[in-house]
C-alpha cells in the first residue's frame, strides 16, 4: 500500500546546514520582518528576490547581539568557465531593494555580451584607482615628500603650503595627462593679473611637480616647460643695500651705538651680518655646535642651500677675532642652550626672530631717526660685502661667491666642489673686519689688493 505523500512547503529548512532557504521577498517590508525572524532564529538565512534569477538577500545574525548583517548577492553563471560564483553587490539598507534589482539586471546585460560582472567590477576599481595615481594630487604629495626630506627652513615650507594650495585647488584634481600647456597658461595668467611674481613661482613649483610625471613615464612631455614669452616677466628688484664705504660707516656706527641691555640681540646679529654677511636666517638660528671657538669657524648649512644647485649645502665661515669677541661677550648668557640667540619665548624655533632685525633697523633709533627702510636690508649685508670686497679690496669674484654660499663653475663647467679656498677666505675675511673698523675710524684711504688670481691659477 502507497502512502500518501504529505504536502510539503515551498522551502524546506535544512537541518544539518546554517544556511536556510526562505520565501522570495518583493518589499522593504518583506526584507525587515525577515530580519527580524532571522535574529529570533539566531540562522544564517537567504532570501531570493521575486522575479530576478539568482539575486537573493543573505541574512547572518550578530552573535550575543540583537543585530544582523544583510547583504545582496546574485549568483550567476561564468560565460566561460561555467562556474556558479556568488557577487556580493552591497549591504542593506545603505544598498535599496531598488538598486539591488539595477545592478542584476546590469550584471544580466554584460552576461548577455560574455562578460563576467566580477571580472568587469575588478578592472573598474583598478582603472579608479590608476586614474586617481594618474591625478596632480596624487604627484603634488610625492613632491611634498621630497621637499620634507631636505630640511628646508620654516618660511620655505610655508611658502610652499601656500603655493601648493592654489595649485590644488585648480589642477589638483586632473589627470595630468588631461593638463596641457594651454590649461597652464591660463592658469598662471590668471594668477598674474593681480601677482606677476606670485604666477611665475607657481609655474615654477607646477614644472617641478609635473616633472615628476614624466619621470614616472605617465606623461611624455611636460606642460608647463617652454612657456616663455606667454607669461609676464618677472623684474627683480634687488633688495636696498649701501655699497659705498662712507654711507656703510655711518650704518655700521649705528649698529654699534645700540643699547646693550636692550638691543644686546638685535646688535650682535647686526653685527655678525657685516662681518660674516651670511643670511639673516641663518645668523638667528646659530649654534654654538656649530662654532668652534679655538679655529676660529662656524661651519654653517645655509637654511636655503638645502636641495638647491645654485648654492651649496654647507659652507665654514671663517670667524675674525671680531666676530670672535662678540660670541664670547654671548657665551655666559646662552651658552649652555642650542641657540647662540636663544629665545625660550618661541615653541617650535627658540631663537631670535628674523622680524626683530628689519623692525630695529628700520626704526627711528638708526639712521638719525629716519631708519634704513628702502635704504639698507639685512639681506644688503651680503651685496654690500660683495661689491666693497672686489671693489675696495681687490678681492676675486670667485672666493667671494664661494664665501657666499654660491655654487661656483669653472670654466668647463665643474664646480670648485674640490677646493674651499679656507686659507683665503680666512685672510679676505680678516682683511674684511679689519676694513670696516678701519672705515668706522674714517680711514677710507686704506685699499687692499689681494693677490688671489694667481693662487686661484695655481690651485685650479
Amino acid at each position: 500500500m502507497k502512502t500518501a505523500t504529505k504536502w510539503l512547503p515551498k522551502w524546506l529548512p535544512n537541518k544539518g546546514n546554517k544556511i536556510m532557504a526562505k520565501a522570495d521577498l518583493t518589499t522593504d517590508t518583506q526584507i525587515k520582518k525577515a530580519i527580524k525572524d532571522t535574529i529570533k532564529n539566531a540562522k544564517t538565512a537567504n532570501h531570493p528576490i521575486a522575479g530576478y534569477k539568482g539575486l537573493e538577500l543573505r541574512i547572518r545574525p550578530h552573535k550575543d547581539s540583537q543585530d544582523a548583517t544583510a547583504d545582496f548577492r546574485h549568483r550567476y553563471t561564468h560565460p566561460i568557465t561555467g562556474k556558479r560564483p556568488y557577487m556580493t553587490l552591497g549591504q542593506y539598507p545603505a544598498l535599496s531593494l531598488a538598486d539591488a534589482r539595477q545592478y542584476h539586471s546590469d550584471n544580466m546585460q554584460l552576461l548577455a555580451k560574455d562578460i563576467d560582472p566580477i571580472e568587469h567590477r575588478d578592472s573598474l576599481k583598478q582603472k579608479d584607482i590608476t586614474d586617481r595615481q594618474n591625478t596632480l594630487n596624487y604627484f603634488i604629495n610625492e613632491w611634498l615628500e621630497i621637499q620634507n626630506s631636505k630640511g628646508l627652513s620654516q618660511s620655505t615650507i610655508k611658502s610652499n603650503k601656500i603655493i601648493i594650495k592654489v595649485i590644488q585647488q585648480k589642477l589638483g584634481h586632473m589627470k595630468v595627462t588631461d593638463i596641457s600647456p594651454s590649461i597652464v597658461i591660463k592658469f598662471i595668467k590668471d594668477i598674474q593679473k593681480k601677482h606677476p611674481y606670485k604666477g611665475l613661482t607657481v609655474k615654477t613649483i607646477l614644472k617641478s611637480i609635473l616633472q615628476i610625471a614624466k619621470a614616472h613615464m605617465v606623461i611624455e612631455y611636460n606642460p608647463a616647460s617652454d612657456l616663455g614669452g606667454t607669461l609676464i616677466k618677472h623684474k627683480v628688484k634687488h633688495r636696498p643695500s649701501l655699497t659705498q664705504p662712507k654711507e656703510f660707516a655711518e650704518l655700521l656706527k649705528d649698529i654699534d651705538q645700540l643699547d646693550d641691555t636692550s638691543q644686546l640681540y638685535n646688535k650682535s646679529i647686526l653685527q655678525l651680518l657685516a662681518l660674516t654677511f651670511v643670511r639673516i636666517g641663518d645668523v638667528c638660528a646659530m649654534r654654538w655646535a656649530d662654532i668652534d671657538l679655538n679655529t676660529k669657524q662656524w661651519i654653517l648649512e645655509p637654511q636655503k642651500g638645502q636641495g638647491r644647485g645654485d648654492m651649496v649645502d654647507s659652507v665654514v665661515i671663517p670667524l675674525a677675532p671680531q666676530a670672535i669677541a662678540i660670541l664670547e661677550k654671548i657665551k655666559p648668557l646662552t651658552g649652555d642652550y642650542d641657540y647662540v640667540f636663544y629665545n625660550s619665548r618661541r615653541k617650535k624655533a627658540q631663537y631670535h626672530h628674523v622680524q626683530e632685525i628689519n623692525k630695529v633697523l628700520n626704526s627711528p633709533v638708526m639712521n638719525n631717526g629716519k631708519g634704513y627702510k628702502d635704504i639698507h636690508s639685512p639681506h644688503g649685508f651680503r651685496a654690500s660685502a660683495k661689491t666693497m670686497l672686489m671693489e675696495r679690496l681687490g678681492y676675486d669674484e670667485l672666493i667671494t661667491e664661494i664665501q657666499l654660499g654660491h655654487a661656483m663653475l669653472n670654466k668647463y663647467g665643474k664646480a670648485y666642489s674640490r677646493f674651499d679656498f679656507s686659507d683665503n677666505r680666512t685672510h679676505m675675511m680678516n682683511d674684511w673686519a679689519n676694513y670696516l673698523d678701519n672705515i668706522k675710524a674714517g680711514k677710507f684711504d686704506n685699499v687692499i689688493h689681494a693677490d688671489f688670481k694667481n693662487k686661484k691659477e695655481q690651485q685650479a
